[in-house]
């Protein structure tokens, strides 16, 4: 069910982008925000054998989850492609093993192996780089000239020796309409994303505190994730429809839901998709932001309600909001 495999040496020579010294340098400055996880390990992912001492190949797969979210409709939040589908993890990891399981029983019998779903300390852009499944963007993500970047990436290292597939060359060019689309400019420079900035990272990791002020306005009407960088992406339009990562969620929610919602009804609407993992306290504060940038008058009960909510963030969020809606009723 994947739309692309590759395979490639476990040892890799750790140059370029998405490589072991060009992370331990994003690491230092800081870039991965509060994401403390991502600095766990960074011995350990410098050399996936270090992971998995037996590994002599890894293999990577792309699993599409269809094309990048459009404008949400009045009074909406958008919502990431990628996060209308179920949580992927358990999915692809059923998926992974059952490879994993017919590797070693039928196709190299007695081999061994280890599967990888982004939560390993794993660099999986080095090794989708080098197995051919595409190269690193402008925008960090995997790019590939048949998928676009609306997939993700699963992985399996092996204790054999493989038929290797080229490395992916590079097709950017001198494109940067990806750089020039970020609303927060969260790219200091191409292929190095500044997560602290991110419209995706807030929304999706920054869960316990307010978001900067200074970035709000540029967040527009993204509440959980975003898609600009490769909505702007002309490889983009080669992304295509979900073979296995079916969307069961719509490209937007009505802000009004959103923030009426109570933690029975959270738990319900979004149990077994990356919304949930975010919680409710932290969507909750997404709408009340994509409210305030709306500018539009009709919000303010709900803003006014949240101004005295027992969570001094979504508190927080709902002054801010309220402070950006035009006084009277006229609409803008």
């Amino acid at each position: 069910g994947g739309d692309a495999l590759g395979a490639a040496p476990a040892a890799l020579v750790p140059e370029g982008p998405g490589g072991p010294e060009a992370y331990l340098r994003w690491l230092e400055k800081g870039m991965h925000g509060d994401m403390g996880y991502m600095a766990r390990s960074p011995e350990t992912r410098s050399d996936i054998r270090r992971w998995f001492p037996q590994a002599r190949s890894v293999v990577l797969c792309a699993w599409s989850y269809g094309e990048p979210t459009s404008a949400a409709l009045p009074g909406e939040g958008r919502i990431a492609a990628y996060a209308r589908s179920p949580d992927y993890h358990p999915r692809l990891r059923s998926l992974m093993k059952e490879l994993l399981d017919w590797f070693c029983r039928e196709a190299s019998p007695g081999a061994a192996g280890r599967l990888f779903v982004d939560t390993s300390p794993v660099l999986e852009r080095l090794y989708a780089r080098q197995a051919g499944l595409g190269w690193v963007g402008k925008n960090t993500l995997i790019l590939s000239r048949r998928l676009g970047s609306m997939f993700l990436i699963s992985g399996l290292a092996v204790d054999r020796d493989l038929a290797y597939d080229a490395p992916a060359r590079d097709h950017c060019g001198s494109c940067d309409r990806c750089l020039r689309a970020c609303p927060t400019q969260a790219f200091p420079e191409p292929r190095v994303l500044d997560a602290s900035r991110c419209v995706a990272y807030f929304t999706v990791e920054h869960r316990a505190s307010p978001i900067p002020e200074g970035l709000r306005p540029g967040f527009g009407d993204w509440a959980f994730g975003c898609d600009d960088c490769q909505t702007a992406c002309p490889w983009t339009r080669f992304a295509g429809p979900p073979s296995v990562l079916k969307p069961t969620l719509p490209p937007s929610l009505p802000l009004e839901e959103l923030s009426a919602l109570t933690p029975e009804e959270f738990d319900r609407r979004f149990k077994d998709t990356p919304l949930h993992r975010t919680g409710r306290a932290a969507l909750l504060r997404n709408a009340l932001l994509v409210m305030g940038n709306s500018r539009d008058p009709r919000w303010r009960p709900a803003l006014e309600k949240h101004l005295s909510h027992e969570d001094p963030m979504v508190a927080e969020q709902a002054a801010w909001s309220l402070s950006r809606l035009p006084k009277g009723d006229a609409a803008i």
